[in-house]
């Protein structure tokens, strides 16, 4: 992992506009709170920096650890010789395993931060703009019996055969499509999504070490997908045994988060909260 996370430019900018003199407009990313009202995503974008960056530090000091033991195993000979290579075998071995410790942390504090992010946003959404009983019309969902299920970002409506079922992914994407969220999200967010969210069910379901069967399904998925520059693999003898997120997905998951925040803000600037509509004379 990096040692440290670059803000993207745009929020460098931004940032540096609102540390000016007088009142500063309120930025399309301020706006994201009128739908995330119990989520403070600042504090948590905080927290996650620190960890992943300790990490990054953490992962840096043993790769040179590494590194200083095989140059003395290089030079030295005989029992020093020996305990040098024992002490580099098992500092390679013990790395294997702390990079996917450090990559399931990633994981467990990225996925959950998104998904809650969603749901809530929905939520936040349904109460403040069309009401907490309101399906709206026009779209796939519409034909959902229940407002809470339409408005449910774990489920997955199919109007063909009017079935539900678990799908977060497809989930999200469907419900966004239905409210007319979808131009105001991330470029590339389904992939994103699709990635994160298997490579977090393997890892919860499994842990760091998946059965050979899981690993073989996850190592094809990930080229038929083009995802080879977002995991990276402990391998044996050739075969893949545990997964890791890159630095390369981290960072476009935290960037993917940033930018979701702009997207809901810009969205909500379209929309007129339902108490301050202007009833209709009859």
């Amino acid at each position: 992992m990096t040692n440290k996370m670059k803000l993207p430019e745009w929020l460098s900018q931004e940032l540096l506009t609102d540390s000016g003199l007088g009142v500063p407009e309120i930025s399309d990313r301020d706006m994201a709170c009128a739908v995330l009202p119990d989520l403070d995503y600042e504090a948590q974008l905080i927290a996650i920096s620190d960890v992943l960056r300790h990490h990054g530090e953490v992962d840096t000091r043993t790769t040179a650890q590494i590194k200083e033991l095989e140059d003395f195993a290089h030079k030295s000979t005989g029992l020093r010789n020996e305990q040098a290579v024992d002490e580099w075998v098992d500092l390679l071995n013990r790395s294997t395993y702390q990079e996917a410790a450090h990559s399931m942390a990633a994981l467990g504090m990225l996925a959950p931060l998104i998904e809650s992010l969603f749901y809530q946003a929905f939520q936040g959404i349904r109460a403040r703009y069309y009401g907490m009983d309101v399906i709206p019309t026009g779209s796939a969902r519409s034909g959902m019996a229940k407002a809470d299920d339409f408005w449910d970002c774990h489920l997955l409506f199919n109007p063909t055969t009017s079935k539900k079922q678990k799908e977060l992914v497809s989930g999200i994407m469907q419900l966004a499509e239905a409210i007319g969220l979808t131009p105001h999200l991330p470029g590339g967010l389904l992939p994103i999504l699709k990635a994160l969210f298997e490579y977090r069910n393997k890892m919860f379901h499994f842990g760091f070490e998946w059965p050979a069967k899981e690993c073989a399904k996850f190592a094809k998925r990930t080229d038929d997908e083009g995802w080879n520059t977002w995991f990276s693999s402990a391998t044996r003898d050739g075969v893949p045994f545990i997964f890791y997120m890159t630095d390369q997905l981290i960072i476009r998951s935290f960037e993917l988060v940033h930018q979701l925040l702009e997207g809901l803000g810009a969205y909500c600037r379209t929309k007129v909260p339902i108490e301050e509509e202007i009833p209709t004379e009859i």
